[in-house]
């Protein structure tokens, strides 16, 4: 079934199925882990629940944009890295043209984004991350043990919330599931399966720690505006565990507090990228407006945006290259039926936080949370319609 599903997936499928989510995915990575399933298992059927599963626990492993990464997956399950490519440009291009538009206007004109469409937005994520919860848990959660790994998981990065707990859970959760799901078949299926290592394979993982080594170290060498911008995007992308939220900060140290621009324009294309579709880490290209460098500011925002997403690049290539290799061994299948638990539970502290936090603030947010729910679970109409009409709804209720 799976081999009759790629060779019917062409390019410019894979292409135009990651441009409208591109163009309809608000709310952030947990958000667009919701949109991409219910989009790619729910209404194309090109993968099965277990395979998104797996694909979602491996990229929240890797270090960089999560939602992101999980789409390049997709891209190159399908047809390698020409795919991942067609699956990042069409998700990335539309935020990153907003965010162009937006960072070339900015500096004539005092925009911002209206509070009632932001409010809309907020409230309707809730919703899709809901139903994400909802129908993983029904295919994943098999048993009790699951169930619990689940619930613990959630209740523990509820309580201490950080990408590090995030990463720590779903480490000993794969270690209890190596011990839990392990069964008899695990040597005989060891014995089929022999691992091998190219250097074919592992070199976008060579290639990744040569920039991470060599970047520093030629950026002090050499005067150039070019390389100090490549080597603190880099190393900006190579340290965001938990999603494109985390980048906010190291963003802010990097370059507010050097003095390479100011705060005010930083939050409010820090501001812009929230209330628009797609992922976080373009806020880069809407930093790279900003610099001075020896080429244009155009070359310069997409040199800023392809430095800070070729770390996960880089890392994810390296390991799906290896992955389906991976995926044959008995203890790697136990592994991940548990971690594939705790990543539920992930998505449910996610859920709580930042999601209902930031978005549960009065009885007019209440009662979009609702309308939510009425059109995705009972009317049924297309997340992006929602999206669109609780938007809409949200500005309404601003004149109330």
């Amino acid at each position: 079934m799976k081999k009759n599903n790629k060779t019917k997936i062409e390019n410019l499928d894979i292409f135009l199925s990651f441009l409208l989510l591109g163009l309809t995915s608000f709310g952030g990575p947990i958000a667009h882990i919701g949109y991409f399933r219910n989009f790619f298992v729910k209404q194309k059927k090109w993968l099965d629940e277990k395979l998104y599963a797996d694909f979602v626990s491996l990229c929240n492993f890797l270090p960089g944009p999560s939602s992101s990464q999980v789409g390049i997956s997709i891209g190159y399950h399908f047809k390698g890295i020409k795919g991942a490519i067609l699956a990042w440009v069409g998700f990335t291009m539309p935020s990153v043209i907003i965010l162009l538009l937006f960072g070339y206007a900015i500096l004539n004109y005092d925009s911002s984004i209206p509070q009632g469409i932001l409010r809309g937005l907020k409230a309707i994520v809730v919703i899709i991350v809901f139903q994400a919860i909802l129908g993983m848990s029904k295919n994943l959660l098999k048993d009790n043990i699951g169930y619990m790994i689940s619930f613990i998981t959630a209740l523990f990065l509820v309580i201490f919330p950080s990408s590090f707990n995030q990463l720590m859970c779903l480490i000993i959760s794969g270690l209890i599931g190596v011990f839990v799901y392990r069964n008899k078949k695990s040597k005989e299926k060891n014995k089929k399966h022999l691992f091998e290592i190219s250097f074919l394979k592992i070199f976008p993982l060579i290639l990744f720690f040569i920039f991470l080594l060599g970047l520093p170290i030629f950026n002090k060498l050499f005067d150039s505006n070019l390389l100090n911008l490549a080597n603190s995007f880099f190393k900006v992308g190579s340290m965001v565990f938990g999603g494109g939220h985390v980048v906010l900060p190291l963003l802010k140290e990097e370059f507010v507090t050097s003095g390479m621009i100011e705060d005010d324009l930083f939050l409010a294309g820090y501001g812009a990228s929230q209330a628009i579709p797609g992922p976080l880490f373009t806020f880069s290209s809407y930093l790279g407006i900003f610099f001075n460098s020896e080429i244009n500011t155009l070359l310069t925002s997409m040199f800023c945006l392809f430095f800070i997403f070729l770390p996960s690049f880089l890392l994810l290539i390296g390991t799906l290259s290896i992955w389906n290799e991976l995926r044959k061994f008995a203890l790697i299948i136990s592994a991940f039926k548990a971690v594939n638990a705790s990543v539920i539970g992930l998505l449910i502290a996610a859920l709580y936080d930042p999601i209902i936090i930031t978005s549960l603030k009065s009885y007019y947010d209440f009662a979009l949370i609702l309308i939510s729910f009425i059109i995705l679970f009972f009317i049924k109409i297309p997340q992006w319609a929602a999206v669109i009409f609780i938007s809409f709804c949200g500005w309404i209720f601003t004149f109330i």
